[in-house]
């Protein structure tokens, strides 16, 4: 399995080569001939990824009736009509990989469009344009979307179609949550006749009603992909720009760490699945035009490493982590109530992963010895150095998980026990769970001239803050600033709170329920390295790095994702501006 995904990984050694060569082909090549266009023969259409100055990667899925391979050749060219050909080259589809064709053509001309489809010798798929990166000394402002988070389960993406309304990007960087691994979680997920997703196999979770399967094999989260691909508006998106890729928690498990789920809170024991988190990696690859090998023999996490970095002329290098297959479990278990950090209720997340205590936290982690990684050891050192080396005026982090600390204040609510009136971290996931490794972090590539720009998913809001070694600290300069992109489609932070604590019985009577509307003001005042939010929304993020002098940010907030019509009149737009050198957010 892992020769051949290689060997199927098709190098083009010199693309201008190959259009020498098709340069002769008569006219009555198949080529050269018109084919209609089989939306059924590549029902996912076509979608191009990590864009490089002189490469970029196509990809491709087409139906088989019969499990057999099936011979597609990829045509890449100059223009939209296909007529100045740079490239023609056979691959094979087969089962093995759920029949997905991947190709990286090179010795491509820098910051330049490019048209490709693929065809067998009955029907083509769409025309896709992408774009290669500037050149290394090439001074270019350089645009892009970022973007997370898109639930298929009753739910649109209208934030794709807003994409396709704004001015042209030049790529789109997708921070996580691709795919939702559950096929009706009622805690954050509604289902309809029109907008739903099964597995073939699949693993039951919940009760009676409230019954549903998790992925749980490789045909299981291809099925995931191909259902989540049917979009038509994603399919334009991948249709009209490359995308930069990185997973994040669902395309494995909710909450995962290395290959370890967390639906059970303990109750279950340890929920280690190798084969499981194997499979799910498979699928990601075998979906994701991505510039990456995958090597099925090696196992968990050596089958495939997703951290990397990707230069876009003079001003922009791009850093991508993945903040889910070497992190350490979370500090505090899911299993026993513990009052030192505010945990009253036994096998749950509430007091481990969120409405963690500060105090007690803080405590805690500070005990830990060694203290907690969201990296682990190789790829903390991978990011530090590569940024350190980096001469690119802008250093973006793509990050799936918030960087910025995230407490809220309930000192003021009489109805809440002495020793819970205080701070709470509101979602120990991502980092204020491994606050000392963010610390080292961010003293060591951040500060003056530094210019760290972080870009953030996961959390389902809009978030712009500065950022702190010591967030108790917000009087010390910050040494970078972040970004954090609502969902494209998935339920909101606020809207998952307010599900949360109408459905405790304990923390409804505690008066908890009356704040979630407020829950804005709540994280601003307890955090004023908060610049910005808007936790009740979703959207997509537009980053302008206008060369040596600023990047500006533009959140796109879009209307309700539930309903099917898209108008671009519920389209509003925040932007905010950060000046090279200053580490701070200004509003435009």
């Amino acid at each position: 399995m892992s020769t051949l995904n290689r060997r199927r990984f098709l190098h083009v050694a010199s693309a201008s080569s190959a259009a020498v060569a098709l340069g002769a082909c008569a006219l009555d090549d198949p080529i050269q001939r018109e084919l209609p266009v089989d939306a059924a023969l590549f029902p996912q259409g076509v979608a191009s990824g990590d864009p490089k100055a002189a490469s970029v990667v196509l990809w491709t899925r087409v139906t088989s009736s019969d499990g057999a391979p099936v011979t597609v050749h990829c045509d890449v060219a100059r223009d939209e009509a296909l007529s100045d050909l740079v490239l023609s080259t056979p691959l094979e589809a087969v089962a093995d990989d759920d029949h997905t064709v991947r190709v990286k053509v090179e010795a491509l001309e820098a910051y330049t469009h490019y048209y490709y489809r693929f065809r067998t010798e009955t029907g083509a798929s769409v025309t896709g344009r992408t774009k290669t990166a500037p050149a290394l000394d090439q001074d270019e402002k350089v645009r892009f979307a970022f973007a997370s988070c898109q639930d298929y389960n009753g739910r649109y993406y209208h934030g794709w179609r807003a994409l396709a309304e704004e001015a042209e990007v030049d790529f789109v960087l997708f921070l996580g949550d691709y795919i939702y691994e559950t096929t009706g979680n009622p805690s954050f997920q509604a289902p309809t006749e029109a907008r739903n997703v099964s597995v073939p196999d699949g693993m039951a979770l919940g009760d009676g009603e409230d019954s549903y399967y998790a992925a749980l094999t490789v045909a299981d989260y291809r099925a995931l992909y191909r259902q989540f691909r049917s979009d038509p508006d994603l399919q334009e998106a991948h249709r009209l720009y490359p995308f930069v890729t990185i997973w994040d928690d669902h395309e494995f498990s909710d909450d995962s760490w290395q290959d370890h789920a967390n639906y059970f809170d303990g109750t279950m024991g340890d929920e280690q699945d190798t084969a499981r988190r194997e499979a799910s990696s498979r699928a990601w690859f075998e979906y994701t035009p991505a510039d990456l090998s995958f090597d099925a023999a090696a196992g968990f996490p050596s089958d495939l490493s997703i951290y990397r970095q990707l230069r876009f002329g003079k001003h922009v290098e791009l850093f991508l982590t993945d903040q889910r297959s070497y992190r350490d479990d979370h500090l505090v278990p899911e299993g026993p109530a513990n009052p030192d950090v505010g945990k009253i209720f036994p096998e749950s997340s509430l007091g481990s992963r969120y409405f963690v205590l500060k105090s007690g936290f803080d405590a805690l982690e500070a005990a830990a010895n060694p203290a907690p990684t969201m990296l682990g050891g190789n790829q903390k050192q991978w990011l530090l150095d590569s940024m350190g080396a980096s001469n690119a005026t802008w250093k973006i982090w793509g990050s799936e998980t918030q960087l910025g600390q995230m407490t809220i204040d309930l000192s003021d609510l009489e109805a809440l026990p002495e020793q819970y009136k205080n701070h709470f971290y509101f979602n120990c996931d991502q980092w204020d769970g491994y606050r000392t490794e963010r610390a080292e972090i961010l003293s060591a590539i951040g500060g003056a001239g530094e210019n760290v720009v972080v870009l953030t998913g996961d959390i389902h809001a809009f978030y712009a803050t500065e950022l702190h070694a010591d967030f108790d600290k917000p009087s010390d300069p910050p040494l970078a600033v972040e970004f954090v992109c609502a969902g494209i489609s998935s339920a909101p932070v606020q809207e998952l709170t307010q599900n949360t604590v109408d459905g405790n019985a304990t923390l409804s009577d505690l008066g908890l329920g009356d704040i979630v509307p407020m829950f804005d003001q709540r994280l601003t005042a307890a955090g004023p390295h908060y610049k910005f939010a808007r936790s009740n929304v979703n959207g997509i993020g537009i980053v302008d790095v206008e060369g040596d002098q600023r990047v500006r940010v533009t959140m796109l907030t879009t209307g309700d994702v539930k309903k099917e019509a898209f108008d671009p009149n519920d389209v509003k737009r925040d932007t905010f501006l950060c000046q090279a050198g200053s580490n701070r957010i200004d509003t435009a």
